[in-house]
């Protein structure tokens, strides 16, 4: 009997320590698992905002022709055109090749048609392209909570504008994409990125912009900083608090609008490959 008891309690202590390993090991993995997943969203809404605010301010242009030919006049004309699309009011277009071409802004748009002030000749079937970039790729508008950028963003040759929102006191990354358009004037519902957002450490901004620059009449926001804390939503299991997970970017530039500013500050300056916004932008909620 004296030997049952001994052996039952030396089992019974065995057994308890490895509860209680078990119980640690247990701990541990979902704190280093609450962490992980933390990391990875962290990781790729920054991967994300890296490759769009590097696209900011980029214009890809389809080229499209003239459908008929043009005489030159001193008066705006509406032109019929192969296609509108991704054509903006203010747009400088490129007209035809060689001695014939030219550089016109669009005034108005129409089915398929554009008016602008063609001072030379074409024939029909002149190419039209667009080229240059946007100089306010970043958007002046934006803000420590928000920052609007368009461009074409995905590099199909397609407009958008995305406006990301930082809003720590709902908790949450959201994202917006929509595209550039005629008669577009509200932006598309939110996406979630990030949930369990909190407020930086030192109330840090969720976005910061670099100085701005003034050149040939464009305003220029040349880098980008992003600085985001998320929280887990439990307390960890083995210290009894919640996890904090803080990155940051400091210097994030688009390309296309360091190119802008590099032509506005030459000289003489480059101004006709820089751009004008779309009207409507930003767009409202």
């Amino acid at each position: 009997m004296i030997e049952l008891l001994v052996s039952l309690t030396v089992l019974l202590v065995i057994a308890g320590a490895s509860l209680s390993v078990l119980s640690y090991s247990q701990k541990l993995f979902h704190s280093q698992q609450t962490q992980a997943d933390m990391h990875a969203g962290l990781r790729g809404s920054f991967e994300l905002l890296t490759q769009e605010i590097g696209q900011a301010g980029a214009l890809n242009f389809t080229p499209r022709t003239l459908t008929p030919a043009i005489t030159s006049s001193s008066s705006a004309q509406l032109v019929p055109i192969g296609s509108t699309a991704n054509i903006f009011v203010g747009e400088k277009l490129t007209v035809d090749t060689g001695s014939a071409q030219e550089i016109v802004t669009v005034t108005a748009i129409g089915s398929n048609s554009i008016t602008a002030i063609f001072t030379k000749s074409h024939s029909a079937g002149a190419i039209v392209a667009a080229w240059g970039v946007f100089p306010q790729g970043v958007l002046s508008s934006s803000s420590a909570t928000s920052l609007n950028i368009f461009g074409d963003i995905n590099a199909d040759g397609t407009l958008v504008y995305v406006q990301y929102d930082c809003d720590t006191s709902a908790g949450t990354l959201t994202r917006s994409v929509t595209t550039i358009a005629p008669g577009v004037t509200t932006r598309n519902a939110s996406q979630t990125l990030l949930t369990n957002l909190i407020a930086n450490p030192g109330a840090t901004a969720c976005f910061q912009y670099g100085t701005a620059v003034t050149a040939s009449g464009h305003t220029f926001i040349p880098s980008v900083a992003v600085s985001l804390t998320v929280q887990t939503s439990q307390r960890d299991g083995q210290t009894g608090a919640y996890v904090t997970m803080t990155k940051s970017f400091s210097n994030l530039s688009s390309r296309n609008i360091l190119a802008g500013l590099t032509m506005a500050q030459a000289s003489p300056a480059i101004t006709n490959r820089l751009q004008s916004n779309p009207p409507a932008l930003p767009l409202g909620p």
